[in-house]
């Protein structure tokens, strides 16, 4: 008799004891709000919640010293040509549903290209030396990006994210104040529409985050100056882009990450008035971008390098990337 006792009164403790150890598992998987919105580049859901919105900035820096010729091979680019691209991005990003969300993006750009060569008078002999300084400075192209979650991620299943991009060209797109062909300021706009679908998959098996994505980009046709010399605006169409990437990210400690990427483009042959033109020939870029991600509260902060690897008439030189974003 009492041993049926104590044995019932051990299964109803068991019991107790389940229940009580499930609840606290329960409670530990609801993050409030203010957590979601802490959570690392690893953690963090595929896309934002409902009615949370995201500012950031990011920084690009490229110098233009070197390039990948038409062969492949990487070599400075003649006639002691030197120069520099900076842009400063501005995104916006809010959360329609926990599905769904719809970012901006617009940037402030700032090119500089110089370049020194020795032209010879044939008929006198007599050599001088000409140098031609371009420089590009103002509001950039706008894209406006559309991400929804087709299939959402869980512990056993990669999440599936379409995005739907639209490039706007709010940027100048010809040269201006132009003196003569060595003195103008060079467009910092594309001038043109484009339309761009993206497929994202990550998967999460703490403390790593795996991803893989495929883009195509389709450029429309166009008008703008494509010669200093008799300033008439010609049609034109870039090539159309496809791009693909493989990334691997670890969660080093609570707040920082350890990102890589290995992404690969590339870009068909450009049109003038129809016509395939040498001066937009196809390429192609496979690079290599190591960064950390650091996590302070709501604040994000990144930094990460660009370095191509291998490509076919594109810059060679690496391209530094920084990155500040805060959730609200």
């Amino acid at each position: 008799m009492n041993i049926s006792f104590h044995i019932k009164k051990l299964i109803i403790i068991y019991l107790i004891l389940s229940y009580a150890e499930a609840a606290v598992c329960q409670t530990e998987k609801q993050l409030l709000p203010a957590d979601i919105k802490q959570q690392t580049l690893v953690t963090e859901p595929v896309t934002l919640k409902k009615g949370f919105f995201r500012a950031g900035t990011l920084f690009n820096y490229r110098i233009a010293d070197k390039y990948f010729t038409d062969s492949g091979k990487k070599e400075y680019y003649v006639t002691s040509t030197w120069g520099s691209t900076t842009s400063y991005n501005l995104t916006l990003q809010y959360g329609i549903s926990d599905r769904f969300q719809v970012d901006l993006i617009t940037e402030y750009m700032y090119t500089l290209i110089e370049n020194q060569s020795t032209e010879t008078d044939a008929a006198t002999n007599i050599s001088r030396v000409v140098e031609a300084k371009h420089k590009g400075l103002g509001l950039g192209d706008t894209h406006v990006s559309f991400k929804y979650q087709l299939m959402q991620e869980s512990k056993r299943k990669v999440s599936l994210t379409g995005i739907f991009n639209v490039s706007l060209p709010t940027g100048e797109k010809n040269p201006t104040n132009i003196k003569d062909a060595n003195q103008y300021d060079l467009p910092v706009g594309d001038g043109t529409y484009a339309a761009e679908l993206d497929f994202f998959a990550r998967s999460i098996i703490y403390p790593y985050s795996f991803t893989g994505f495929l883009g195509y980009r389709y450029n429309f046709e166009g008008k703008k100056i494509t010669n200093t010399t008799d300033m008439l605006e010609r049609k034109f169409r870039y090539g159309n882009h496809l791009e693909g990437g493989l990334s691997a990210n670890l969660l080093l400690n609570e707040w920082i990450v350890l990102a890589n990427e290995l992404n690969f483009y590339h870009e068909g042959k450009g049109e003038i008035d129809n016509t395939v033109t040498p001066g937009m020939p196809a390429s192609w870029a496979l690079s290599y971008s190591p960064g950390l991600v650091f996590q302070v509260k709501k604040f994000r902060l990144g930094e990460s390098v660009k370095v191509p690897l291998k490509g076919k008439n594109v810059p060679a030189d690496p391209l530094y990337v920084m990155m500040i974003q805060y959730v609200f």
